[in-house]
């Protein structure tokens, strides 16, 4: 089976090659120009184009053969929904436009989504579900809203899967990169209340979801969340990594005002230097909602699929591989008091 990749040499991308290449497939990977040749892997076809170049993606010959499409090429960051529109919306009208053009039997295509595109719950008790009306509450949501928003175009051209993934965690992952640094410290603070829930998904168990979405034609012109069932919050999420590094810190709720003020200066900072920086408004309406909460039945059910990895393991595994790559620094033992020596007579 022939498989292509967008975002291939991403966090969620190089896991879902690798399970690929594991299965058999022949994999290819669509990339843009610039992308270094150091983060191509050697066992993938690389193919080059312009991703907000319709005529580059179209004429590609990546598509030649292609059974399954996993979309996952996309921003995370940056300043303005232009920008957010830039690296999300248009890479993924381009792509459907041009499987849509090509002749014969189409490829099954899995767009990899976000729950931000859906929005936060209102309550703990009332995870969202895909029927549920989309509310997102920032422009990288708006924008992966709107990039699931063009595959209606394509309905009737394409078998088309649109996956929701809640937040993602696991080796080779940046996102959560800080919050582990943070909690694997001797003073530990919390950017974000404590108590706020939400719902995780280890990578692992989300590329499983993306394979068996890919595969089974009922998944076609549906959406679906994944996410583990059980929600966790902030205050979990910092004891899971403090326990991986043996750490018992102290642990401090920064101030609202503070993440206010941090996020205006790094919109400011973005301003003059063009670079998106890790904490910005954007960043900070996601942190404002209390209950990130999804619902994964229909995909429990649809794909015959469950997330398997405990917390405490995926947890462990990726602040271990954070200290093997070298992107966390291993914990310095804690401080033990020396015990009493008897006086001398």
């Amino acid at each position: 089976m022939i498989a292509v990749v967008t975002g291939s040499t991403g966090f969620i991308g190089s896991h879902l090659v690798d399970a690929l290449l594991a299965r058999g497939d022949t994999v290819r990977a669509l990339v843009r120009p610039e992308t270094p040749i150091a983060a191509r892997d050697p066992r993938v076809e690389q193919f080059e184009a312009d991703l907000l170049d319709d005529r580059s993606v179209r004429d590609s010959r990546v598509w030649e053969g292609v059974s399954q499409v996993f979309h996952l090429a996309g921003v995370t960051r940056g300043r303005t929904l232009a920008q957010f529109r830039a690296g999300n919306v248009f890479p993924t009208a381009n792509v459907l436009a041009a499987l849509a053009a090509r002749p014969g039997k189409r490829p099954h295509v899995v767009l990899v989504s976000s729950q931000a595109a859906a929005g936060p719950a209102s309550a703990p008790d009332l995870p969202l579900r895909e029927t549920d009306r989309p509310v997102p509450v920032e422009a990288y949501g708006r924008s992966k809203l709107q990039a699931e928003q063009a595959v209606a175009r394509y309905r009737d051209d394409l078998p088309i899967t649109i996956v929701r993934p809640a937040a993602v965690y696991g080796p080779r992952d940046r996102d959560f990169l800080a919050a582990f640094k943070q909690a694997s410290r001797r003073v530990a603070l919390h950017a974000v209340p404590r108590d706020h829930a939400f719902s995780v998904i280890y990578v692992s168990d989300l590329v499983a979801a993306l394979l068996k979405a890919a595969a089974l034609p009922v998944t076609a012109g549906r959406t679906y969340f994944v996410a583990a069932e059980a929600p966790i919050t902030w205050q979990q999420l910092y004891d899971e990594v403090a326990a991986a590094a043996g750490r018992r810190p102290i642990q401090l709720q920064v101030p609202r005002s503070a993440v206010r003020v941090a996020a205006h200066a790094g919109d400011l900072l973005s301003t003059f230097t063009g670079r998106s920086t890790l904490l910005n408004r954007n960043k900070a309406a996601l942190a404002r909602p209390r209950w990130w909460l999804c619902d994964a039945s229909r995909a429990r059910a649809d794909l015959e699929w469950d997330a398997t990895v405990p917390l405490q393991v995926g947890v462990r595994e990726t602040y271990n591989w954070y200290v093997d790559a070298g992107w966390l620094r291993p914990p310095k033992p804690e401080p033990t008091e020396r015990p009493l020596e008897e006086p001398k007579a």
